[in-house]
């Protein structure tokens, strides 16, 4: 039963596979639906829209919107993760796959597993 699992949820996409993302592939637009915008700028600057804030519960209770900084680690050239100056839950890491990247954080409790996942717009 277990391996039928695991089958599925590979074959729907339920698993997360880490990515490593250089700087100049997040450059762009990073949306998810209602979850909000994260537009990266090549000199630094992130702007934010509408992104979801959640409690410690997991659920949204508001958004942030604003203007600021954003950089990765552990270096440019193979980033795991992100960072910004604006809007609380940092940080985001990289996964999906490298033609169709993702980015999630973890909202709410750490040991409820939920996560904020945001798509790179082509």
């Amino acid at each position: 039963m277990v391996s039928a699992v695991a089958v599925l949820m590979l074959a729907t996409g339920c698993v997360w596979q880490p990515q490593t993302l250089a700087r100049a592939d997040i450059a762009g637009t990073w949306a998810g639906g209602d979850a909000g915008t994260l537009r990266f700028e090549d000199d630094g600057t992130v702007v934010v829209t509408n992104l979801a804030e959640y409690d410690n519960d997991g659920d949204e209770v508001s958004e942030c919107s604003g203007t600021g900084e954003w950089g990765v680690y552990p270096d440019d050239k193979a980033a795991k993760q992100l960072w910004t100056s604006v809007c609380d839950g940092n940080p985001w890491e990289f996964g999906g796959s490298k033609a169709h990247p993702k980015m999630r954080r973890g909202v709410g409790n750490p040991e409820h597993g939920n996560f904020q996942t945001l798509s790179h717009e082509e």
